[in-house]
C-alpha cells in the first residue's frame, strides 16, 4: 500500500514541479544534444518480460514530436539447468546445507529427504528485439510510448551473422578459450527457449517464433536546469509503466528513477557529456493472468552511466560517440553476492551431465561455465555499450553493441543494434 501511495505522489510531483532555468536563447547548440538511446537493455530470455528503462534526456532543441523504430540482437546461451528449492527445512539442515556447494544440494536434500520445488530453464539461439516508439515532447516534460515485438533466430541469417554460434565462437578459439561457454558440444543454429516453473506451467519458445513483450510507458519531468556560455546541467525525475503482452510474466510494473545530465563546451563545435541515471521497478506491482514464476525479485533496481563527445559540423549535422554502461538487479531471488556466481541461499543446481540428452542431442560432457545458466536469473547483469549516434535534420541513427562486463551472466553475450528517429511536427 505505501508503494502505491508512492506512486502516486511521484506522479503528482513530476506534474506540478517548477523548473528553474537560467536559458540564453543563443545558447551553442552543440550543448543541446538530445540523448534517446532505446537499445541499451540486456536481450534476456526473462528479462524482456519486465520493465526495462530508456536512457532518455531532452534537448532544448529537440522535436516536438518523433517515431523511433529500433532493432537489436543478441545471442543467448544457456544449457538447461535445474533449481532446486528446498520445503520445510530446518535450522539445523539450513546450517548443514550452507557451506555445501549448490551442485551438489540436490543429493544432499535426496539423501537427508527434504521436499523439494524445482524450476528448469534453459535458452539457445538469437534473440531479437523490433521496438516501435512514439516520443512527444512538450514544456519541460516528455512522454515515451514503446511497443515491443521479439522473434528467437536459430544464427544461420546473414542479418545475425555478427551474433551467431559460428563467429564467436570463431573469436574465441582465436583471442580466448577454445570453446569457452561449450557450444561446440551442441549443434549451431538450433534454437528455444524453454521454461517450467515449481507448479509445472511450462512455455516454450522455438526457432521463428514472434511474440510479444509489454507495452511500456515512461514520463519524464525536467526539475533544475543551469545553463552558462560554458556548461549545462539538468535534472529530472521519471515515472514508468509496462503493461503484460504476454503469457509468462504477467504483471502490471510500475517504476520511479531519477536522473542527471552535465555538458561542457570543449570548442566551438564540440562537447562533452556526462550523465546518470537510476530507478527501481515493482516487478509483482499487479498481476493480471495466469503466469509462470519466472520473475520474483520484488523491487529491481537498474541504474545506467554516460559518457561521451558531440561534434557538430557547419551544417549543423550531429555526432555522438559514447560509452554506456547499464546495471540490473537479479530477475530471481536466491544468491548471495561471490565472484565465481556460485553463491546461492540454499538453492541447490543440476547441470546436464555426460550421458543426458537436452533437445534430442546426446551430451558428451558437462558444459564448460554451466554456472551461466543460473547466473543469468540470479546474479545481477552488467553490460556496457559502444554508442554511436549521427543526427541530421530533425532525423537520427543511433547504433549500438554492447558486452558483459565483470559478473558476466552471458544474458546476452554480445549483443548489437540501432534506433531510427525521425520527426512527425519538427520545430526550429
Amino acid at each position: 500500500m505505501i508503494w502505491r501511495f508512492t506512486i502516486l505522489y511521484i506522479f503528482l510531483s513530476c506534474l506540478y514541479s517548477p523548473v528553474y532555468a537560467q536559458i540564453d536563447d543563443d545558447f551553442n547548440e552543440v550543448l543541446q544534444v538530445p540523448l534517446f538511446f532505446s537499445e541499451v537493455n540486456p536481450e534476456s530470455p526473462a528479462g524482456i518480460f519486465s520493465l526495462d528503462l530508456p536512457f532518455y534526456f531532452s534537448g532544448d532543441n529537440d522535436l516536438k514530436e518523433e517515431f523511433s523504430f529500433g532493432y537489436s540482437m543478441g545471442n543467448t546461451w544457456h544449457p538447461q539447468a535445474s533449481f532446486v528449492y528446498p520445503q520445510n527445512i530446518t535450522q539445523g539442515q539450513r546450517a548443514q546445507v550452507e557451506p555445501i556447494p549448490m551442485y551438489l544440494r540436490p543429493q544432499y536434500f535426496e539423501l537427508a529427504g527434504i521436499e523439494t520445488q524445482e524450476k528448469v530453464f534453459h535458452s539457445d539461439g538469437v534473440l531479437q528485439h523490433f521496438r516501435f516508439a512514439y516520443l512527444k515532447n512538450w514544456r519541460h516534460q516528455s512522454l515515451i510510448l514503446n511497443v515491443n515485438i521479439h522473434m528467437l533466430a536459430g544464427g544461420s541469417s546473414p542479418v545475425n551473422f555478427l551474433v551467431s554460434d559460428g563467429l564467436i565462437e570463431a573469436f574465441h578459439s582465436s583471442f580466448g578459450v577454445e570453446d569457452n561457454f561449450g557450444r561446440r558440444l551442441f549443434p549451431f543454429n538450433r534454437a528455444s527457449i524453454e521454461f517450467t516453473d515449481e507448479t509445472g506451467k511450462s512455455i516454450r519458445k522455438d526457432k521463428g517464433d514472434v511474440f510479444l513483450g509489454v507495452i511500456d510507458l515512461h514520463y519524464y519531468r525536467s526539475l533544475f536546469r543551469v545553463n552558462s556560455t560554458k556548461w549545462q546541467f539538468d535534472s529530472q525525475l521519471s515515472a514508468h509503466l509496462s503493461v503484460p503482452l504476454n503469457n509468462l510474466h504477467s504483471y502490471v510494473i510500475p517504476g520511479i528513477s531519477a536522473g542527471f545530465r552535465v555538458d561542457r563546451l570543449l570548442g566551438a563545435k564540440s562537447s562533452f557529456t556526462v550523465a546518470l541515471d537510476g530507478g527501481v521497478v515493482d516487478q509483482t506491482f499487479l498481476k493480471m493472468g495466469d503466469g509462470l514464476n519466472f520473475i520474483d525479485w520484488k523491487y529491481r533496481k537498474q541504474a545506467k552511466a554516460y559518457m561521451g563527445v558531440n561534434f557538430i559540423s557547419k551544417k549543423k549535422n550531429t555526432t555522438v560517440i559514447g560509452i554506456l554502461t547499464n546495471y540490473q538487479d537479479p530477475l530471481m531471488k536466491g544468491y548471495y553476492f561471490t565472484m565465481d556466481q556460485m553463491g546461492y541461499h540454499e538453492i541447490g543446481v543440476q547441470f546436464l551431465e555426460e550421458g543426458d540428452i537436452w533437445e534430442g542431442q546426446p551430451i558428451s560432457q558437462m558444459f564448460r561455465l554451466a554456472k551461466l545458466t543460473p547466473a543469468s536469473l540470479y546474479y545481477f547483469s552488467l553490460k556496457s555499450y559502444l554508442v554511436l549516434g549521427f543526427h541530421k535534420n530533425g532525423r537520427k541513427l543511433n547504433v549500438y553493441l554492447g558486452e558483459d562486463l565483470i559478473s558476466v551472466n552471458n544474458a546476452p553475450d554480445i549483443q548489437l543494434g540501432f534506433q531510427y528517429s525521425l520527426p512527425l511536427l519538427w520545430h526550429k
